[in-house]
């Protein structure tokens, strides 16, 4: 942007040819009207306002143009160049308002008959000052100089322009009898030659700045331009000729007029150029952006489509498959691999390698590690740049020179910091730019996630397929063990049954034809036999009841458990009509109505039963909600037991009571527990000797 800007724009030779032949022509018009420029011509009274105005604007934009060059690039020198035209611009206005007989007699703004010479020279005094200030102060940023806040900067110029034309306005006015006399009506006064030469010497001496700088910018050498053409209209307008509308002062005017257009054409010749080349940057720019974009979406689309491949659970070959070839184009290269290592052998496989005819997929291509470069670098994920046309001779190197690889990059594919291959690619040597490496990267990333995922799913599925063997394994052995039971609750319920009621049968027999004959100590014995018999018969009654727990199917629905413990109550009123109940709010559930009747069955019998030998027998029912679960409760005050020993109540055949105390078998709280983890509940019980006891149950709660 620096050089593009015309103060810094260095001056071609075209530039200089064309400044040159500028000079040169206005100084053969110089010296052809330099002989006439004291010839009287006719007064043009349009020619003042049209030349003077089309000044004013020239001047005006060329500061505007200048103004903006320094927002672009902060720069003094520019800055107070640009101030000058400014000030040119206001000065020129002002040498125009105060113009005698143009608006007025005696012109505008209060002027006198010597103001608007003095406006002139002034005017053409300070503006070549203020090119010497520009030239110096070049110089200045050449060495560093640094510029401040060009917003300020801006504002104090035009601020200072201003004042100094307001100044100079007010001296040619105010102050107009203080000055010497330069004008005596329309022809000049002696004094006047002396004031033009020293307009003439700044002029001169902001040229010899210019001139001696050692690389001069275009705006350099159209500002000596500039200054040469200064010289000819002071010549011309204030020191060859004779006064106001002879040869001389017109000639100048149209030297004044060529002068500010010069710099104003070229300013404007090169902001149509630097606009050019911004739209040309702009254009160039868009298209790399447009490029780049298209790379982004195609990275973006192999990624996706690793990651689609990967949740199919797809294999590492048809994942490396759907995006070799894309890869290799994205990457504007004439061949890429996707490679699996075998770290033990030492060898490299190919998984799939796209060129520029044709693609290969799957295993078949193996080769030395030594091709991958170095294996450990690798393995700590840093880059292989190799070179084909150092490798040793080879049909590996001569595949690679004849697919116009002469040097390739190996990015590593790692995956919870293992090594499992990588991906290559190459061609001429330094044809990779930082960005494909980036999506080399991105890419071998992703492919170690799918390789690695492969692996593992490869495991799961052979564990899975383990599992399944094991599971079908014990599945039969449970059948087995089944029909083991089965047979067992055949042999309990039919082999051990017939000699019980044979027992019973004679025992029976026995009592009925020769109980007159038995004294009483054999009748006692013979009902002893028959009791025991029973007591057995029952046993066997709750054994198979509680084998058959875990086979039968459950039957699950919604329970009112309320209904279902009064129905026990009803039942078991008949066994033992003494005590009193109190039945609570119970919460319904859901599970299996008869198995959980067991249960209400099995607990509050329990509780009749324990509680019959108490004078006033009282059983209480009930429940509460806690996290997750329903817990139900019976309760008693009758026999109760020591806590020691709770444990034991759940288990098959375990009891805390003699069997002439409180009857039973010692099965029902196994049947209990039984059917509540059928449930997915639990049971648990609490009691004092002689004080009664509390068993709960926890069911739960349903959705």
């Amino acid at each position: 942007m620096q050089r593009s800007l015309l103060s810094t724009l260095p001056a071609g030779p075209s530039a200089r040819r064309t400044a040159l032949g500028v000079v040169l022509i206005s100084s053969v018009v110089f010296v052809a009207a330099l002989p006439f420029a004291r010839q009287p011509l006719l007064p043009l009274p349009p020619f003042l306002p049209m030349y003077q105005s089309a000044l004013v604007i020239i001047e005006l934009l060329t500061a505007v143009v200048l103004f903006g060059q320094y927002r672009s690039m902060p720069s003094r020198a520019v800055l107070v160049l640009a101030a000058g035209f400014l000030f040119n611009a206001l000065m020129a206005a002002a040498h125009l308002a105060s113009f005698p007989g143009l608006f007025r007699p005696g012109g505008l703004l209060g002027s006198g008959p010597q103001t608007t010479a003095w406006l002139y020279f002034l005017w053409h005094g300070v503006f070549p000052m203020l090119v010497l200030g520009y030239a110096l102060l070049k110089r200045r940023e050449e060495g560093g100089s640094k510029p401040r806040d060009h917003r300020l900067a801006i504002l104090c110029a035009i601020a200072g322009a201003v004042g100094l034309a307001g100044a100079f306005v007010l001296l040619t006015t105010a102050g107009h009898d203080a000055l010497p006399v330069i004008m005596q009506g329309n022809s000049d006064a002696p004094a006047k030659v002396v004031v033009a030469c020293a307009s003439w010497l700044l002029c001169l001496v902001s040229l010899a700045f210019l001139w001696l700088r050692r690389s001069p910018s275009l705006l350099d050498v159209w500002l000596m331009v500039v200054m040469w053409i200064w010289i000819f209209d002071i010549a011309l307008a204030s020191v060859f000729n004779g006064g106001r509308f002879d040869l001389g002062w017109y000639s100048g005017r149209v030297y004044s007029l060529l002068a500010g257009s010069f710099v104003l054409i070229v300013l404007l010749l090169e902001n149509g150029v630097l606009y050019s080349r911004l739209w040309q940057a702009q254009a160039a720019e868009l298209g790399r952006a447009q490029q780049s974009l298209a790379r982004h979406g195609e990275r973006l689309r192999i990624l996706r489509e690793i990651d689609r491949a990967v949740a199919a659970e797809q294999s590492p070959e048809a994942v490396a498959a759907a995006v070799i070839q894309p890869l290799r184009e994205l990457l504007g290269v004439p061949r890429a691999i996707v490679n699996r290592f075998d770290l033990e052998a030492g060898e490299v496989e190919w998984v799939a390698a796209a060129g520029r005819r044709r693609t290969h997929v799957g295993p078949g291509v193996r080769y030395s590690m030594r091709l991958m470069g170095d294996a450990q670098a690798l393995g700590r994920g840093e880059i292989q740049r190799i070179d084909v046309t150092a490798l040793a001779e080879g049909p590996e190197k001569q595949a690679l020179l004849a697919s116009e690889v002469e040097e390739y990059l190996v990015v590593p594919m790692i995956a919870s910091g293992e090594l499992l291959g990588a991906v290559s690619f190459g061609g001429k040597p330094g044809s990779v730019a930082p960005e494909h490496l980036n999506i080399a990267q991105e890419v071998a990333s992703q492919l170690a996630i799918a390789v690695a995922q492969a692996r593992l799913l490869e495991r799961v599925k052979g564990h899975a397929a383990e599992l399944e063997s094991r599971v079908e394994e014990r599945t039969a052995e449970l059948k087995e063990a089944n029909k083991d039971l089965e047979s067992f609750s055949y042999s309990v319920s039919h082999d051990l049954r017939a000699p019980l009621r044979a027992v019973d049968g004679y025992a029976q027999m026995l009592e009925e034809d020769y109980g007159e004959r038995l004294d009483d100590e054999g009748k006692r014995l013979l009902a002893t036999v028959r009791g025991r018999a029973a007591q057995m018969g029952r046993l066997i009654d709750d054994l198979l009841a509680f084998s058959r727990l875990g086979r039968k199917p459950m039957a699950v629905g919604d329970v009112d458990m309320k209904t279902l413990a009064r129905e026990v109550i009803e039942e078991l009123r008949s066994e033992y009509p003494k005590g009193e109940v109190a039945l609570a709010e119970l919460q319904p559930t859901r599970g299996d109505r008869a198995l959980l009747k067991q249960v209400w069955s099995n607990l509050i019998g329990n509780a009749f039963k324990y509680s019959a030998k108490t004078p006033q027998p009282r059983i209480e029912i009930g429940c509460g909600a806690e996290a997750g679960e329903t817990t139900y409760w019976v309760r008693d005050n009758g026999a109760g037991f020591d806590m020691r020993y709770a444990a034991k109540l759940f288990a098959v055949f375990q009891r805390l009571h003699r069997e002439d105390e409180f009857p039973g078998t010692g099965v029902g709280l196994a049947i209990v527990q039984r059917i509540l983890a059928r449930h997915g509940g639990r049971a648990w019980a609490q009691g004092k000797p002689g004080e009664g006891a509390c068993f709960h149950f926890a069911l739960p709660s349903p959705a």
